[in-house]
């Protein structure tokens, strides 16, 4: 199996195990964190999405860091995985960065095709929370 074909078959097997409940936060969230990391930055990025405090959305960060086990053997969690982008020097951050962009991309292209996620789809709250609500 390629890399890439590993990473979309973790993604699939992660996406099985998340609640029909909470499949539109998680699937706007999968959609938009490719965005979120490239305009402001892995570390960021995560504490954004960990700040919402929400199951589906911890779930998102737990499974983003089983797939960069691969990558660091200390990364197993959400709380680790935001701790090493907090700690990595300049060459792991990118290395990093570039490893979690790979990998929450085959989420965001899963929960569209197997969920029908729209991903302008605000709905499920994976906004910035500024969003007025009509």
């Amino acid at each position: 199996m390629t890399l890439e074909q590993q990473r979309a078959a973790m993604a699939f097997d992660h996406l099985k195990t998340v609640a029909e409940k909470d499949r539109k936060v998680y699937g706007a969230m999968a959609l938009k964190l490719p965005a979120l990391i490239r305009s402001a930055g892995l570390c960021q990025a995560l504490h954004f999405v960990k700040s919402r405090r929400k199951d589906p959305l911890n779930n998102l960060l737990d499974h983003l860091g089983g797939q960069l086990t691969r990558v660091d053997s200390n990364i197993t969690s959400m709380d680790s995985l935001c701790e090493q982008a907090r700690e990595a020097d300049v060459a792991g951050y990118v290395w990093l960065t570039r490893e979690a962009l790979a990998s929450v991309t085959w989420y965001g292209r899963l929960a569209r095709s197997e969920w029908g996620i729209d991903p302008s789809d605000d709905s499920g709250d994976a906004g910035s929370g500024d969003e007025k609500k009509s």
